[in-house]
């Protein structure tokens, strides 16, 4: 039934998830329309967003088995996201931040459908003739709150200001209403022909396809149009995101199906070590790196770690080359993520690792 086990994906995967909407209810007003503290930005940016991004190379680069597996898609990935930013980067930093911005959440999405689909693998359901189709309803339940954001002022940003296309002029109060009601009788849909598939005995329930779908839709419409605060977009964002992609790296190194013997303890603690500190190491690099060529946003604390050795970067030429550069592990991953859990031939052990 559970993914990782039946009490470790509750405790990874849905409780941080739920902690962060308590936390976000019981917060003053005045925390919430603060800006994100640097504590913060530290902890959940720097640890968690971008150190997941970096823990891909463990299932990727650092494994021989699956570097082979996906020799191909590892090399050409970088290569060809490096010329085509750079491309981009050069002639405007505008469209640059357009394009990585609906990357981003296209690999949101994406991300949240897969581990559905897990879940619905896991519990072996029989896909039955459904007016409220799964794939449907998970990713409505998304796009209606990115949507009600591009309609509405909202004050946070996905990652510059401007990256997404301003439509709040053309959004009508009837508007949001019917989506309001399309949203949550979706939901109210899909729950009543999940129980009814149970009852008649077509599917057995699935605690883990629930709980999934309904933490997704609660997580994206807090985040986004329930609260409008920088500190609860990223927090719901990042939580939901990085924490199960983190932990599903952990556990498929610690129980990969080519692996020739059991792990001791001791091993196991080392690998968990290595992943978590090497990713926030190469994570901290990357942001030290933004912070001194580019933005100068974080100066109070990288400098009071490391003076920075260089001055901003002035050409435009110099810019565009460390965007793309910067952006390149981020894109990357967007990139090869939609392989490495694909189950086809290329992941031979895929199948194997999800029905433990």
């Amino acid at each position: 039934m559970w993914l990782f086990g039946k009490y470790k994906d509750i405790l990874l995967l849905f409780i941080p998830v739920w902690l962060i909407w308590v936390v976000l209810f019981l917060l003053p007003e005045s925390w919430l329309a603060s800006e994100v503290p640097i504590w913060v930005w530290v902890i959940f940016i720097l640890g968690i967003d971008v150190s997941h991004v970096w823990s891909t190379i463990f299932r990727t680069y650092l494994d021989p088995v699956e570097f082979k597996n996906h020799k191909t898609v590892l090399i050409l990935a970088p290569l060809v996201a490096l010329v085509v930013l750079f491309g981009i980067a050069r002639e405007s930093t505008t469209f640059f931040w357009v394009i990585l911005a609906y990357l981003a959440v296209f690999h949101f999405m994406k991300q949240q459908y897969g581990f559905f689909a897990i879940y619905t693998a896991k519990a072996k359901t029989v896909k039955a003739h459904r007016f409220f189709k799964d794939k449907w309803v998970l990713y409505f339940s998304m796009i209606y709150p990115v949507i009600f954001w591009h309609f509405h002022s909202r004050n946070f940003v996905w990652f510059v200001e401007g990256d997404f296309i301003d439509l709040s002029l053309s959004f009508s109060p009837v508007l949001r209403v019917i989506f309001e009601a399309l949203y949550w009788g979706s939901i109210l849909g899909w729950l009543a022909e999940e129980f009814l598939l149970v009852k008649k005995g077509v599917n057995r329930l699935s605690y883990g396809r629930v709980l999934w779908m309904l933490t997704t839709l609660v997580n994206w419409y807090l985040g986004i149009v329930w609260f409008n605060s920088d500190l609860a977009f990223t927090l719901t964002n990042v939580v939901a995101h990085g924490i199960p992609y983190l932990a599903l790296i952990i556990f498929y190194q610690l129980q990969k199906p080519h692996a020739e013997r059991r792990f001791s303890a001791l091993r196991m603690y080392w690998i968990v070590g290595s992943i978590l500190v090497f990713s926030f190491l190469l994570a901290f690099g990357e942001e030290y790196l933004w912070d001194m060529l580019l933005n100068r946003e974080k100066g109070t604390f990288f400098s009071a770690i490391w003076e920075y050795p260089a001055a901003v970067l002035g050409h435009p030429q110099g810019q565009a080359l460390a965007l793309t550069l910067l952006s390149l592990p981020q894109v990357t991953h967007y990139i090869i993520d939609g392989f490495i859990w694909k189950m086809n031939d290329s992941n031979p052990h895929l199948k194997t690792f999800f029905s433990k």
